[in-house]
This record gives structure tokens, sequence and C-alpha cells, in this order.
């Protein structure tokens, strides 16, 4: 894989869309570094659990009109989405310093790699294992070395207390899921991963009678990817993060979304022959090219627990 030299970040030049494509942006180097973001914010913005995030001087946007949406949270932040298929897109600094893009909805990736996670405190216990990259335990402090390197893990599977909580970035949809969910996988496909524009997508599942919304559930909006009738995105229409959406008799959950830990861990990788070019088999997970064989046992989960 060709890594940028040093010399030549200053000429790096990206470009990214939106799932639906009605919003197009664009930005020019030099990078100021890749990283992942573990924040409740990213989190539930992502609807991953975590943001994947590359800085830039700014960004030009090309084709967006109304359907670009802004969102002050936290207020140090500008976020935004597509109000059309609700995929996040670039944030911008309130003081203007820099553009953050979200590498999950680059068209390309120059050969950047991340270099370290930030708000490792807040860490969702369910992702899987990664890279061995510094940690810090709040934002970085590149004055100051972080923590030493290690490679992250989940934490112990255990039954979860039910009903298991989620809601918005923003707190306006509230959700109870009142029976154990499962088939929890990280995916990998380009939709899934330009839609958080992030790394991957978390996604498990429960019965369609599990899922109770609380609050908010009016102001949800839905977009259906053309041609893909199981591809649905529902999403907040106040702050673009995802939430649950049905299929039938099931419910379809971004883990990101979700205020309490729904005791299973990631099973495994799908769609794993589409990763990002940044994204390697770091955890020993089973990682299948598309999706897993009919007789994959859900039941198991990596948890060591």
């Amino acid at each position: 894989m060709h890594h940028p030299t040093r010399a030549g970040l200053s000429r790096l030049y990206f470009r990214g869309q939106c799932l639906c494509g009605e919003v197009r942006y664009a930005a020019a180097g030099p990078a100021g570094g890749m990283w992942y973001c573990h924040c409740t914010s990213c989190a539930k913005a992502s609807g991953v659990g975590f943001g994947t995030w590359i800085e830039v001087p700014g960004v030009r946007w090309e084709s967006a009109g109304a359907r670009r949406t802004c969102v002050a949270v936290p207020a140090a932040l500008v976020r935004s989405y597509c109000a059309t298929c609700g995929t996040q897109l670039p944030a911008e600094r309130r003081d203007g310093s820099a553009a953050l893009l979200p590498a999950g909805g680059l068209d390309s990736n120059p050969g950047l790699r991340p270099g370290w996670h930030a708000f490792t405190a807040l860490r969702s216990p369910w992702l899987p294992a990664w890279a061995s990259l510094p940690n810090y335990a709040g934002p970085p402090d590149h004055g100051h070395p972080g923590a030493a390197a290690s490679r992250p893990g989940p934490t112990p599977s255990h039954p979860p207390e039910l009903p298991v909580h989620g809601s918005c970035l923003c707190g306006t949809i509230s959700y109870a899921v009142e029976s154990p969910l499962h088939a929890m996988r990280a995916c990998h496909c380009s939709r899934c991963r330009r839609r958080s524009g992030s790394s991957y997508l978390v996604a498990l599942a429960c019965p369609a009678s599990g899922l109770r919304f609380l609050s908010g559930e009016a102001s949800a909006r839905r977009w259906q990817l053309p041609g893909a009738p199981r591809y649905i995105v529902r999403f907040c229409g106040d702050c673009g993060a995802s939430i649950p959406s049905t299929i039938g008799n099931g419910a379809y959950i971004t883990a990101g979304s979700l205020d309490s830990d729904p005791g299973i861990r990631t099973r495994c990788h799908i769609y794993f022959g589409s990763r990002a070019d940044w994204i390697d088999a770091e955890d020993d997970l089973p990682h299948f090219e598309e999706q897993p064989p009919q007789d994959f046992d859900w039941s198991r989960d990596s948890g060591p627990g």
C-alpha cells in the first residue's frame, strides 16, 4: 500500500458524497491526521460506536443545497448529515480552524491510516479488537505522548439486563428493546461505510415485537436504497443519527445508538472483501468476504466470558 510522504501530504485531494448522491463535497490537504474517536457524540452520529476522521483545513460543498442539515453537538463542532438518506457528512470546527472528513464517506483514500484512538474511556464494550495505536482517554494531546499502545478488545459478554435502551444523538428519539438481541456483526460493505462515515457499521437484531419507541418516533425519517428493498435507513430528522428500523418481523439496530450494554459482542465481520483500505484482519473473529453461511452459529459471540 502506498503511503504519502510528509511533502506529499500538502498535495492530497479528497472527494466524497452521501449515500443517495445528493450531497457532494471536496477538500485539499495538508491532512492534519486520521484517527478513531470514541466519544459519545461520534458513537451516536455514526451509529457504529466510533468515528473515523481526517482533519483538513476546510471543505468545499459542491452540491448540497437544502439537503445538508447541520447540528451543533457538541458545541465546539458543527456536524452535518444528508436530510434525504441520513449519511454523516463532514463536520467543521466552530472557530473555523479545520474541517473533519468522515473517512468512510470518501470516494478514495490516498494511503492514509489512523494514527491514534481518542476518548477511549468511552469506548463501546462490544467493539472487536483493533490495531495497537496510541490511546487517549480524552482528546489527544499532541504535545505529550498518549498511553502505551495497546490492542483494545471487547469486554466479557453477559446476559443483558432488559430492557436495553437507546437514543439518537440529540435525545429526541428514544427506544427500549425488551427481548434479547442477537446477530451482532460488523459490515464492511461500501454502502454501510459511506452511510456511517466510519470504518464499518456494527448492527444487531431483535424481533420487531421486542422494540418499543419511548419518545420522538414522529421525528424519524426513512430512506430506502433504490433497487435494494431490504436496505432501509431510519434516522432522526433533528440530528441525523441512526435509529432502529423494522423489516418484516425483524428490527435492526445500529449498535452506536445503544445507551446500555446489550450483553452480546460482535460475532463476525461480513463483506470483508469490500473493507476500507486502512482495515486489516486484527482479531480472531470470522471474516467473511460477503455474507456468512446459512448455518453460521449466531448463538456464540466474541466475548471471553
